[in-house]
Order: structure tokens, then C-alpha cells, then sequence
């Protein structure tokens, strides 16, 4: 059950018609930009930036199923895992598997809102389950602390120490470099080798060690991550900080407070610069303001990406 996820891995955004059902052709498009820089290791398919959470079970695997038909060989589809019951999760992590997917993301049950930090005992607890009955590896989706289902470092370096079926963890830090690092250091104390993956804040991630990056900034602008990625790996750190400048307006645009709208953000970014028919998003999520909007636009006008 051995898998590498390093690199960059692009979390998809799901392209929705105007009456909100899937947009099959726009999925297969968004896929196949994508997909195609060398470097680009995974698609993440129906996790928060593809709004997983307003996708019927047969969308989740029908997703799948394109992705798998866009991608190269070299390539794996890890599929975002969102249940609010850990039976529910389980028989999403077998349909995942039997459509094609190489890993699992197990996104945090809702239930770990009542303080998860607090009660570590069910984070673990859900860890287990899923590993125990369904053999496929599992990346953690460690929430950033300032939420109520981010659980400790100490909590997601356990998890990872106990179910062997963990291969890697995305660190939603942000831009707490300071608890990234504690979870890399963690991580690379096991005895085995668990990927650490960055989401946004890249450079700094990068530089300080991360294994790739699991992010949603990969829709619209996946061969800059690569870039960026492979330069920091070769040692070209002028080179690094040169990208990291040129991109860090429209980076600051997409991350920025609230982070409710980031994922939100992805789909303006992909409107933009013609990978999207429009930037529907799924109730309950709501349209970005438009002095959010205008601030995407504008960053991606100054480095000449825009298409609309």
C-alpha cells in the first residue's frame, strides 16, 4: 500500500451549470489544464475546494471516474473524504477506491467542532476506523488551530505514528510557519516516511521543508506551484524568491480574511483566466463580494493571466 504523494497535488475546484448540476465538460477541461505541467503529482478531487460537502455520493464517484480519464499514468487522483458520520466516511472511502482513486484525505466530521483539541481521543478514534476498513492510504487534512476542528500537532503526529495507512498531511497553517514546523518535525521523527504538504504561503513552506504542496492555487496556476516547488528543491532560492514576488498580489488576494471565501476565490481566479464558464459555488456558500472579485482580477491582470 505504498504511495509517494509529494510534489505538487492540485485540489480541484468543482465546475458547476447554471442550475447548479455538474458541469462534466467543464470538470474535463479544468482537469487537463490542470494535469499538464510535469510536476504535477495528484488531482485532489471532492474536497473542500471542490465543495464536497454539497456533492451527492454519485457525483463524488462519477468525479472520480473523469478524473481518471484525463489524467497521465504518472499521475493519482487522492479523493476528499467529508462525512458527518464515520460510516458514512467509510462507504464514501470504498466507493473512492472502487472508482479509481489511489488515496483518501479524510476531512475532519463535524463533531470534532465540539473542541477537538480538547478531545483528541476522537480524531484518533476516526483514524482507525477508516484504516481498519478500508485498505487504501490516507492523507490527514490537519485544519488550522485557530478552528474548532483543528486538533493539535501533537494530536495529528499520533495519528500518523499509530495508523500505518497515513502516507501524508496537508497543513492548513496559513501563515503560522511556526506550527508547520512543529508538525514537520514530528513527522520526520517516525520511523516511516509521511509527506508534509503545504496549501498556501508557499514559498515560506517550501523553503523550510515541506514535500509539495496540496492546494487549490494549482486550478489556476498550477506550472507557476511547480516552479516554485522545483526551484526551492534545486537550491535556486533567487530564483524562488523572484517567483514568490511576481505571484504575491494575487496570492494575497486569494488568501486573505475571511477564509470562508477561499475556496470561493479559486473559482473567480479560474473564471478569470478562462478555465470557467461562470463562478457558481453551491449553496451554502455564497458569491464573493465584488471588491473581492475586482482585487483577483486586478492581481491577475498585472501578470498578464487574465482571459475574461
Amino acid at each position: 500500500m505504498s504511495i509517494k504523494l509529494e510534489g505538487i497535488l492540485s485540489a480541484n475546484v468543482t465546475p458547476f451549470k447554471e442550475n447548479y448540476d455538474l458541469d462534466e465538460p467543464g470538470l474535463r477541461k479544468l482537469i487537463r489544464y490542470q494535469a499538464a505541467p510535469e510536476g504535477i503529482s495528484a488531482i485532489v478531487c471532492n474536497a473542500g475546494a471542490g465543495e464536497g460537502a454539497t456533492l451527492t455520493r454519485q457525483e463524488r464517484v462519477r468525479i472520480i471516474e473523469i478524473i481518471g480519464e484525463e489524467i497521465r499514468n504518472d499521475q493519482c487522483i487522492v479523493a476528499g473524504i467529508e462525512a458527518l458520520s464515520t460510516r458514512e466516511a467509510i462507504d464514501q472511502a470504498k466507493e473512492a477506491k472502487a472508482a479509481g482513486a489511489a488515496a483518501i484525505m479524510l476531512t475532519p466530521p463535524h463533531v470534532y467542532d465540539w473542541s477537538s483539541t480538547a478531545n483528541p481521543e476522537f480524531a484518533i478514534q476516526y483514524f482507525h476506523d477508516v484504516a481498519n476498513a478500508v485498505e487504501i492510504p490516507i492523507t490527514i487534512f490537519h485544519y488550522p488551530a485557530s478552528t474548532a476542528s483543528g486538533y493539535s500537532s501533537d494530536t495529528a503526529i499520533r495519528i500518523a505514528r499509530e495508523v500505518e495507512n497515513v502516507a501524508a498531511i496537508k497543513v492548513a497553517s496559513g501563515a503560522n510557519i511556526r506550527r508547520y514546523e512543529q508538525v514537520l518535525r514530528g513527522m520526520r521523527a517516525l520511523p516511516r516516511r509521511v509527506s508534509v504538504l503545504a496549501t498556501s504561503s508557499l514559498f515560506q513552506h517550501f523553503v523550510t521543508g515541506a514535500d509539495g504542496a496540496l492546494t487549490g492555487f494549482a486550478n489556476f496556476a498550477p506550472q507557476f506551484c511547480v516552479d516554485l516547488y522545483n526551484a526551492v528543491k534545486a537550491g535556486d532560492l533567487d530564483k524562488a524568491r523572484r517567483l514568490h514576488e511576481i505571484n504575491w498580489a494575487l496570492e494575497a488576494a486569494v488568501y486573505k480574511a475571511p477564509n470562508v471565501y477561499k475556496h470561493s476565490r479559486y473559482k473567480v481566479a479560474a473564471y478569470f483566466t478562462g478555465l470557467l464558464d461562470n463562478m457558481i459555488v453551491r449553496a451554502p456558500q455564497v458569491p464573493v463580494p465584488e471588491g473581492e472579485v475586482k482585487l483577483i482580477h486586478d492581481a491577475l491582470e498585472k501578470l498578464a493571466m487574465l482571459k475574461r
